[in-house]
């Protein structure tokens, strides 16, 4: 019996969260004067604070004060508000980076980056990483006995700016890293192919980053690749030992991180953690509701790779910096965009923030209270949902979305496509698009990491992921025999862990399994070839095309290339192959998915899963289904501006206390909560 798979983990927390973050440095006493009845008053159980306050606690070196934060803390914890504390780590105060320049980051230009942002230090300087371990020792034995102070957060956003440095410290860090991973620079001259244009090395002391300009042409794609793992681990290093500091003091603490940004290993991020922290803005995304499935896919990306997670940051105004302000939401957004966080999964919510700051670069970043801290719409709506909390926060808490269909991601792969694009999509673009046809369609759609295991899944999509290992195959293999339905697309399994073409066909690995090979591969401009699919219709190509050969599978669609484009190699050619191994079926899909070969090439793999829908009704009326025991809850989410009619599973609404028979009426940006009942 495989374990539980990951993405299926429940939070440990003690209750649902709900609240925001709070800033007592940023205001006077008067304007905090009101602020706990206010938050007591709009159902707010919990705040998040001192991420940025490192200057307010250590004003100089070893000099500490924290009667600010005490004395808010427990003004809140009187009235029943718990702190999740922040290690300050993203924003050093400038006495550190006055004495001590050469924690500074530098740019791939080597400019040093100066003081008068945040993430400005180097998360890969020791020095450094013994401050921040220093800061931490000593606020967690501040805290030690404040029984307000539930959690911890890590630092905030890393790599949310920068995310890759170029400082001496970086050089070195990398030579090391090579050097533990090779142990022999002939090991690591195989590993890079440094045969090709005479990039061999004599020693670890002669190795540079690979700088992605400042050449006549490109760096090493092996190399490059193994930058960004060095990247990842040294974040999770960094995190790692602050971690560490925490636990010493406290084991009934929580602690997490939130935010999911470029060149982090979320899988082995996480596991640090007791659950993943995930900052979301739709406003970044939502124009038309059918956007709404692309906050989806960044909540079950966080949900991927911890299990429950919540929201340290969700937009509560139109937010904005310097050059952009995002669009006001309108009113249920707000409400409903929390919900929709809930609904992929996250036990907890809490919106960004209190109050808008009337100072720095975020001051039109706006929160649930104006600058003129006077209760509006904002905060009507907001506790309008953390009243609907109280009642039923308890029946979600613990639940896990259910999953029946997973869409693979992994981030070495997302990463080796980015050292060698080729003008192809990247699989995260892949996986958009299967993700939002199965979305539209009210599918128990999940992303699912390639190191998690694939228990309980009945169907899995591999988007065009290069590189491929024995583990990773024999995994893909058994949950195929075992009777799964694997749906591949083109360019996977082409390359093997240290970015090398392997030297047999593609799929190498995959091949038994897909039981095809891709005789040829080809670019071409979307739209531009059609898969027949014979009685099924047709598809058009992504792009690119591959020829497929049949070794033991059957085709399900051939190439049909227009006339006018003259003589081509795959007209008349096998673009689509379905294998029966073992109880499931794998299919191989010859092209790239995008917006228009999506819903077709998918339903392939959908009609053999025997998937069922959560129910019926227009795209973007969002469903998803969290379960608990014998416990489903059906989230029903409308992002249109428009009422909408579903029709679900009888049960009762929740939120309203409702019986729901099967047909529902949805508000516009309105939301259900239906507890289902057995028919």
């Amino acid at each position: 019996m495989s374990a539980t798979p990951r993405h299926q983990r429940p939070t440990n927390l003690k209750k649902f969260l709900f609240g925001c973050p709070y800033y007592p440095e940023h205001w006077t006493a008067a304007d905090r004067e009101l602020d706990p009845q206010r938050m007591v008053a709009a159902g707010v159980n919990v705040v998040r604070m001192g991420e940025f306050a490192w200057d307010y606690m250590e004003p100089t070196p070893g000099k500490f004060r924290y009667d600010l934060f005490d004395e808010t803390i427990e003004r809140l914890g009187k009235v029943g508000i718990d702190t999740i504390f922040c290690t300050p780590t993203a924003a050093p105060p400038r006495w550190m980076t006055a004495g001590h320049p050469e924690y500074l980051r530098f740019d791939e230009q080597g400019r040093q980056m100066q003081h008068g942002s945040r993430q400005h230090c180097c998360t890969t300087n020791d020095a450094f990483r013994a401050e921040s371990r220093r800061i931490t020792a000593e606020l967690a034995r501040h805290f030690s006995g404040n029984t307000h102070v539930v959690g911890w957060q890590t630092d905030n956003e890393f790599h949310c700016h920068f995310s890759v440095c170029y400082c001496p410290e970086c050089v070195k860090g990398f030579q090391d890293y090579c050097r533990k991973k090779y142990g022999t620079i002939d090991a690591l001259n195989a590993a890079w192919g440094t045969a090709f244009w005479a990039l061999t090395y004599n020693d670890f002391d002669q190795i540079q980053l690979p700088y992605p300009s400042g050449r006549p042409c490109f760096p090493c794609p092996s190399q490059e690749l193994d930058h960004y793992r060095f990247i990842s681990e040294g974040v999770c290093e960094f995190q790692r030992q602050q971690v560490a500091e925490l636990r010493k003091v406290r084991g009934d603490w929580f602690v997490m991180h939130n935010g999911m940004m470029a060149h982090i290993d979320y899988w082995k991020f996480t596991e640090d953690l007791d659950f993943l922290g995930f900052d979301i803005y739709p406003g970044f995304v939502f124009r038309v509701p059918a956007d709404a499935a692309d906050i989806s896919s960044g909540l079950d990306r966080a949900r991927s790779v911890s299990g429950g997670f919540i929201i340290p940051e969700q937009q509560s105004g139109p937010g904005g910096q310097r050059p952009y302000t995002l669009p006001m939401p309108q009113p249920g957004q707000i409400r409903l965009w929390a919900y929709q966080s809930i609904a992929n999964g996250a036990d907890g919510v809490l919106h960004f923030r209190w109050r808008s700051c009337r100072f720095g670069a975020e001051t039109y970043w706006e929160g649930v209270l104006d600058h003129d801290n006077i209760p509006r719409r904002r905060y009507e709506e907001f506790s309008r949902e953390g009243d609907e909390l109280k009642k039923i926060g308890g029946r979600i808490l613990h639940s896990v979305k259910e999953v029946q269909i997973g869409i693979l991601r992994e981030s070495d792969n997302d990463e080796a496509h980015s050292t060698l694009p080729l003008g192809l999509p990247a699989p995260h673009d892949v996986a958009r698009w299967a993700w939002r046809t199965l979305w539209g369609q009210h599918m128990p759609v999940g992303i699912v990491d390639a190191n998690d295991e694939f228990t309980g899944l009945k169907m899995l999509i591999v988007p065009s992921m290069p590189l491929m290992d024995q583990v990773l195959a024999d995994k893909l293999r058994r949950f195929v025999e075992e009777g799964g339905v694997l749906l591949v697309t083109a360019r996977t399994a082409v390359r093997d862990r240290n970015n090398h073409a392997f030297s047999v066909t593609p799929p190498g690995l995959l091949t038994d399994l897909l039981g095809s090979r891709v005789e040829e591969l080809g670019k071409a401009d979307p739209d531009t070839l059609k898969i027949d699919l014979s009685s099924r219709g047709s598809a058009p190509n992504g792009a690119c095309y591959e020829v497929l050969s049949l070794h033991g599978a059957q085709a399900l669609g051939r190439w049909d290339v227009p006339q006018s484009a003259g003589p081509h190699a795959a007209a008349h050619q096998v673009a689509i192959s379905a294998n029966r191994v073992g109880s499931g079926l794998a299919i191989y899909v010859g092209t790239c998915l995008t917006e228009n070969n999506a819903r077709v090439l998918v339903d392939l793999a959908l009609k053999e899963a025997k998937v069922h829908a959560l129910g019926q009704g227009p795209d973007a009326v969002e469903m998803t289904r969290r379960i608990k025991g014998n416990q489903k809850l059906l989230f029903v989410l409308n992002h249109y501006a428009q009422p909408q009619t579903v029709h679900v599973p009888p049960g009762i609404d929740l939120i309203t206390g409702q019986v729901c028979q099967g047909t529902l009426d949805v508000e516009p940006y309105g939301v259900a909560v239906i507890e289902e009942h057995e028919v």
